[in-house]
């Protein structure tokens, strides 16, 4: 009897401690943020990742980056998009929170003008699918 009253005891611990996959994905945003951002992306240092956030009511992983552009480009917004899903299908970080449908939201602001925004692009589980 005192063994079973242990195991049982012992799993409620163990369940009690458990959090949700949206909570673990806005801790991993905080943790990136606070631990690793600004980071830049790539060699070249034309990206660099501001923040990332976690939105749990709409279930959005959001990722704010700056993009050194220049004023007079013109940015191909179907082509950064096939390279996002891919790099989100690539990802293995990412797999639990596709697997669960999150949406994926990314903001390009320009550098030299961080409140200029280039890309505001959210995708869905029926993009990445």
């Amino acid at each position: 009897m005192k063994r079973i009253l242990i195991i049982i005891s012992a799993l409620l611990a163990l369940t009690a401690c458990q959090e949700s996959l949206e909570e673990r994905a806005a801790r991993d945003a905080r943790e990136i943020t606070a631990k690793k951002c600004p980071m830049p992306l790539g060699n070249d240092g034309n990206v660099i990742m501001e923040r990332v956030e976690f939105d749990i009511p709409t279930r959005t992983w959001k990722e704010d980056l700056l993009l050194d552009f220049p004023e007079e480009g013109v940015l191909d917004q179907a082509e950064i998009r096939d390279v996002l899903i891919g790099e989100l299908k690539n990802t293995p970080s990412y797999k639990p929170y596709m697997d669960a449908g999150f949406n994926f939201k990314y903001v390009y602001c320009r550098m030299s003008n961080p409140q200029d925004t280039l890309i505001n692009l959210m995708l869905t589980k029926e993009d990445y699918k």
